[in-house]
Order: structure tokens, then sequence, then C-alpha cells
């Protein structure tokens, strides 16, 4: 009888851990894999390249304490090494045609497989449309998000 019980108890354990690996909520790395729209409060669109074996995701955030905006971005590869340095091989270009380079990167460093982090730009502007560049990152020689903000 002892037994029985034993084997009951057992298996609704299995059961019970089984039903949470395969919901995700025993996932600790669950916070990872959030889309990146769902980690901000922006209300633009999050706009993703997948190129060159690289899948870059870019979010433009405002930053609450400051009138600086800021990206937000997300690289993910499993074939290259996520090496460059974003402040360097990235520029933001105004409706009006002015370039900003970014003032600095507030994320995870170069290297890896992952990185996140947020893009701060200096500049205090105001803009109806931007379009940031991101050159040389997976071989893609310039990846393109725009956003029209009228």
């Amino acid at each position: 009888m002892r037994n029985r019980i034993l084997l009951l108890v057992s298996g609704i354990g299995v059961v019970v851990i089984l039903g949470l690996v395969f919901s995700g909520r025993f996932n600790k790395n669950s916070d990872s894999i959030l889309p990146v729209q769902n980690q901000t409060s922006s209300p633009l669109e999050t706009l993703i390249s997948n190129e060159g074996g690289v899948e870059v995701a870019v979010t433009p955030v405002n930053i609450p304490d400051s009138s600086r905006w800021a990206f937000e971005i997300s690289l993910t590869t499993h074939s290259v090494e996520l090496s460059e340095d974003l402040v360097k091989v990235t520029k933001l270009v105004l409706d009006s045609g002015e370039i900003l380079i970014p003032l600095n990167w507030k994320g995870d460093s170069p290297g890896g497989h992952h990185r996140n982090g947020v893009l701060v730009f200096s500049e205090d502007f105001s803009l109806s449309g931007a379009v940031l560049k991101i050159l040389e990152v997976g071989g893609v020689p310039e990846r393109e998000f725009a956003w029209n903000l009228k």
C-alpha cells in the first residue's frame, strides 16, 4: 500500500514539473526571451532586421528623466561574434538631413551572441521622422530602421 501511494505522489510530481517546464514558468531565463516591445513603454513599433545571420531589433524610447532620445537595441545570432562598438557603427539621420552620433551605449559589452542595451543620443531635437542606421553588423553594410513620428 505504501508503495502505491509513493508511486502516485511521484507520478503527480512528474506531471506538475513537466507542466511547469512546458508552460515556460520554470525557465529561469524567461525574461530574456520577451519581445523587445514588451520591455519598453514606447508607442513606436519595434523594427527588426534579420540579415547576415544576425537579428537586430530596435525600439525608439524617450528617456523619461530627460528630453534625449534613445533606442533599445537587441542583437541575437548563433553564427558570428557581436564585437561591434554600437556607438561607432550607428548614426541617426533626422528628417532635416542632420546626422547625429550616439552619446553612449548602456548595455552589454561587445562579444558573444546576444546583446541588449540602450543607445542614447545627446541632442535635444524634435522631428517628424528619423532613420537609425547601423553599419557592418553581421557583415551587412547598412541596416536602416525608419519611423514616421507624425
